[in-house]
């Protein structure tokens, strides 16, 4: 008798622009399919009008509708229909047309949702994996006790979250390479990564400062060595939206695999990735992501362990529905 336990999962995510997000989410269903997830809620990390009818697009083509959030307490994005976010809501089935998009019928809050949906769980049973900014964290951990849940961000996170995992950050401690911008040499180092930088550093700063549960990085160069769903759009279903993104965004070329790492280690612990030993990180005023020794912080991040064309692989039978 198989006697798994579902991870039961909040994925709060910056769909609508990368296309690995969309990989991501349809990740996360097809490990819902095999009984390996539950997904509870899908939170938005930024604010726009079309970002909760293309989450609920892919959420029903995989035959589930769960509870979503949008952050409406951050300013709109200055591009809001996306790479395919618009495209995804206009063109697919979905509960959220923009026309909702602040009204009572249309999404919640990205904060209320968290908070609800933490609140209505077990105690020490929830995962989050977060692949955008730290805009949502740093609301969560932030938050004070309101009508939904008499904890404040801090209680809340402590007594109900099991783990965090976020797809974010470097490490130049175990990744001495430099990365140039665009790839071009001639361009200054980034040294930074995307969506640390997108926190803002206040917000990453109130994020790891606070996080008083386990938090795991999958660093940018984990998934940068993973390109996946190469093709995908030949394979997948007839009115598959993510096969629609992937074509929108990379022309069926797949895409590296950052924000997929994060789904398969929440899911499956430490079974892809060795982890780093716990200690405290923390952010520069660059952005910069570090790493150092704590007794207080349970945070680390992932290191290499499985060949990575066994990872990739791995992922493109999963999103094929092996």
């Amino acid at each position: 008798m198989d006697n798994k336990k579902a991870v039961k999962i909040i994925f709060d995510t910056d769909i609508g622009g990368d296309c690995d997000d969309a990989g991501a989410l349809a990740l996360i269903h097809r490990l819902c399919d095999k009984g390996d997830a539950e997904l509870l809620a899908v939170t938005h990390c930024y604010n726009g009008e079309y970002y909760a009818g293309c989450i609920d697009a892919i959420n029903r083509f995989y035959g589930r509708q769960v509870p979503i959030g949008i952050n409406y307490a951050s300013p709109k994005s200055s591009n809001p229909r996306g790479v395919y976010a618009a495209e995804l809501c206009e063109k697919f089935e979905n509960s959220y047309p923009a026309s909702l998009y602040k009204t009572s019928d249309g999404p919640m809050d990205t904060l209320a949702l968290l908070r609800k949906t933490l609140w209505e769980a077990d105690d020490n049973s929830v995962t989050l994996v977060v692949t955008g900014a730290l805009t949502s964290m740093s609301r969560l951990i932030s938050s004070i006790p309101d009508s939904i849940c008499p904890l404040n961000g801090k209680e809340l996170v402590a007594k109900k979250l099991n783990r965090t995992v976020v797809m974010g950050g470097r490490f130049f401690e175990s990744w001495p390479m430099v990365i140039y911008e665009s790839g071009n040499p001639s361009h200054h180092i980034m040294t930074w990564e995307y969506n640390i930088k997108g926190s803002g550093y206040e917000n990453a700063k109130t994020v790891f400062e606070n996080w008083n549960g386990e938090l795991v990085l999958s660093s940018y160069e984990i998934g940068s060595y993973i390109v996946s769903m190469v093709a995908y759009a030949k394979r997948a279903r007839p009115g598959d939206p993510v096969a629609f993104a992937y074509q929108l965004y990379s022309n069926d070329n797949g895409r590296c695999s950052w924000d997929h790492t994060a789904v398969l280690e929440a899911i499956h612990p430490g079974k892809y990735w060795n982890i780093h030993e716990f200690g405290k990180i923390s952010v520069d005023e660059d952005l910069v992501t570090h790493w150092e020794k704590s007794n207080i912080y349970k945070h680390s991040y992932l290191l290499p362990k499985s060949d990575y064309t066994e990872i990739r692989q791995t992922l493109d039978d999963l999103l094929d529905g092996k």
